[in-house]
């Protein structure tokens, strides 16, 4: 039953009474890192909308107030702590914001709780598992998409963890210290590269949607811009007088530490380096902490030091049996950062979540908790200089100690016990984030199995994110519309499975070197069908080796920009004569295919860089309808006509596949009618365009 309005009234008056209990208690025993709650909002999610048998949600925003102690053994790991201020207790104090969505009625809750690690301060989850609308505040039933995590009834959280990210648009960020050093500004040198898909005459040196460190002197006179035409091409340096922290609005020109304003302006195709000395590191390791004592605080405390209750437990609710966690990109890789620096567990050996699902997250890191560390910079796809690849989701079996192999593991720091992974990777992350190295020797000439706690899984030639229309205009081919996130929600529940129940998930399946289906990007080439009009790459991502100085291992970068060394052999997967992926969890739309997609895609002429691989984006060519097209292109794929002799031919096909997925427990049984009904759509809409000029508003609904 939905709580009455005189409920609701109560509730929120003891939300804005918090304050007045910080006055009021006295500070009491230590219940957890967490020292004090904030609930700013209570709303009900969807209009109070039932979700099936769980019934309705709420939406609670507010702020977390936590104290980390800065000499307790868990928080050696993270990087400047001693130099952060501290109270006379010797704690370090910050904020961040969080979300949190629970059942209404806590005894139609499932007793789980999924964590969702924001992605540049946005929230990940229910567009991943729910299809619903992108929103950092979730409130329509338009956001809460198809329901899928409230039917299941978990409670949903996530929090702020980073410093950089710009205010607004209702995005999570942490309040993080800045070190010092003897009561001094530390400086320190950081670095950032602009990349443009047009001509323009400001551009941002960070990432999206994120905040710059300030420089020691706006008029720095040995800050340094250089020019490259290719990722392994000369610097050329800029005459300083050229350019200038800010942009011109008007005749004016405001500052601004991330944006840098170029007399000439930045051309496409050019790869711009900014390096310059910056005053006042954030502590940033803090957002890995913040993020494993909030989920300690919402797991085990029933209240915080000022009596407030867990806001978990309204309605005689009970702490969460289960925690789980799930991040995508960026977000996966702060996760498996979690994890390699032991950043898990407190001083109880207290787990804050017992298992994660990593979508995307290649063989990437991140500045996650390095001095100046800016978690939302980034680098040219070529190089990704901001990730040296040196961790990885595999046992240190003899198998890893071949020669060649590197046996370190992401799982060191936590063994035993530790949470369990699933590692999700798209096509797309062989070819721009070198995902071959989880699972291959460092030499590139051997596989390597995961830890026993692990799981890996390819999901075979899909893209790094969800295909929108908007997405082909820097593109040379159209983007690739493969919809992985029915295998997300099957994935999750085996997750749970795993820990929960203690039944096996399926087996990891990715493209092994053994099973010929990784290998050279050569190799690629050759194999690769020759379709009209489709360019494939001339390279890819393959990092290299990098040296930032003596201090690196801890956490200092002294040599910025890095000095550049060998390259790491990355493998990508092989395709078909059609060219599909050949290893690797065939979705449906593989199985039963209308036309060939890959993990990768190249940018247009009109970016001034034709060679370059997309980021993000995959490719989708479609097969010709019928023979006479097929003839009249020279195209070597069999037509759509020929492989299915009617619709309802082409219908039984996708069906049979995805019964067969379905069945290896890789897509949920109750969602096969729809994504059939899907693929009809699609098909319809691929028959009935028109092939020249070639457009990919097919691709989308309505498009």
């Amino acid at each position: 039953m939905l709580p009455t309005s005189v409920a609701r009234l109560a509730r929120l008056a003891a939300a804005f009474c918090v304050c007045a209990a910080f006055t009021t208690f006295a500070l009491g025993p230590a219940l957890a890192d967490v020292d004090r709650v904030e609930v700013l909002e209570r709303v009900p999610l969807a209009g109070a909308k039932p979700f099936g048998n769980v019934g309705a949600y709420e939406r609670i925003r507010g702020r977390l107030y936590l104290a980390v102690d800065a000499n307790a053994p868990e928080n050696q790991a993270i990087t400047d702590i001693k130099l952060a201020p501290r109270d006379t207790a010797g704690r370090v104090h910050f904020t961040t914001d969080f979300i949190l969505l629970r059942p209404i009625d806590p005894a139609r809750a499932n007793g789980r709780l999924i964590y969702d690690v924001n992605n540049r301060g946005g929230l990940t989850a229910l567009g991943a598992f729910n299809d619903g609308r992108g929103t950092n505040l979730p409130l329509t039933p338009e956001d809460a998409g198809n329901g899928f995590l409230m039917e299941q009834g978990y409670a949903i959280l996530a929090t702020g963890w980073s410093w950089d990210i710009q205010p607004g648009g209702d995005r999570l960020r942490a309040d993080l210290p800045v070190a010092t050093e003897g009561g001094k500004p530390i400086l320190g040198k950081v670095e950032g590269e602009i990349i443009v898909t047009q001509a323009t005459p400001t551009a941002s040196h960070v990432g999206v949607l994120a905040l710059a460190y300030e420089p020691a002197r706006a008029d720095d006179p040995e800050a340094v811009l250089t020019v490259r035409e290719g990722p392994y091409g000369t610097r050329t340096p800029i005459a300083r007088n050229r350019w200038t922290f800010g942009q011109k609005i008007g005749d004016r020109l405001v500052y601004d530490p991330a944006l840098i304003t170029l007399e000439g302006g930045f051309r496409p195709g050019s790869i711009y380096t900014l390096t310059y000395t910056a005053r006042g590191p954030r502590v940033v390791g803090l957002g890995l902490a913040g993020i494993r004592d909030a989920l300690l605080f919402f797991r085990f405390e029933r209240t915080d030091k000022y009596g407030t209750l867990n806001p978990l437990l309204d309605d005689g609710a009970a702490l969460p049996a289960t925690v789980l966690a799930y991040g995508a990109s960026q977000s996966a890789r702060l996760l498996q950062s979690m994890v390699y620096y032991g950043l898990v567990t407190d001083g109880r050996g207290r787990l804050s979540f017992d298992g994660a699902l990593l979508k995307a997250p290649g063989a990437g890191k991140g500045s996650f908790n390095l001095r100046f560390g800016q978690v939302s910079r980034h680098f040219s796809p070529d190089v990704e200089l901001d990730f040296p690849t040196d961790w990885f989701p595999f046992s240190t079996s003899p198998q890893a100690e071949a020669p060649g192999a590197d046996p370190r593991s992401v799982l060191d720091k936590t063994p035993g016990a530790g949470p369990r992974l699933f590692y999700v990777n798209t096509a797309t992350e062989y070819w721009a984030r070198s995902a071959s190295l989880t699972h291959t020797s460092i030499d590139a000439t051997a596989d390597l199995a995961p830890a026993a706690r692990a799981r890996i899984y390819s999901v075979a030639g899909a893209q790094h994110r969800i295909a929108s229309p908007a997405a082909g205009a820097t593109l040379a081919h159209c983007p690739n519309p493969l919809d992985e996130r029915p295998m997300l929600r099957s994935l999750l529940l085996h997750l749970d499975a795993w820990i929960t129940l203690k039944r096996e998930p399926p087996a990891s399946n990715y493209p092994q070197i053994a099973d010929g289906n990784l290998g050279k990007l050569s190799q690629y080439v050759e194999a690769f069908p020759k379709i009209p009009g489709m360019r494939t790459p001339s390279r890819f991502l393959e990092p290299p080796r990098l040296d930032f100085g003596p201090r690196f291992a801890d956490g200092i970068m002294d040599i910025v920009p890095p000095k550049i060394g060998k390259t790491y052999t990355a493998l990508v997967p092989l395709p078909d004569k059609d060219g599909l992926d050949k290893g690797g969890v065939h979705l449906p739309d593989l199985a039963a295919p209308l036309g060939t997609y890959t993990g990768w895609n190249l940018l247009n002429a009109a970016t001034g860089t034709p060679d370059r691989l997309a980021r993000f984006d995959g490719s989708f060519v479609p097969f010709a309808r019928n023979e006479n097209e097929r003839l009249a292109a020279n195209d070597p794929r069999p037509s759509i006509a020929e492989r299915y002799a009617t619709r309802d031919a082409y219908r039984q096909a996708y069906a049979g596949a995805a019964l067969d997925l379905a069945e290896k427990g890789l897509i949920l049984g109750s969602e096969v009618d729809q994504m059939v009904d899907k693929a009809g759509a699609f098909y319809d809409r691929l028959m009935a365009r028109k092939p020249t000029p070639e457009s990919c508003g097919y691709l989308f609904a309505g498009g």
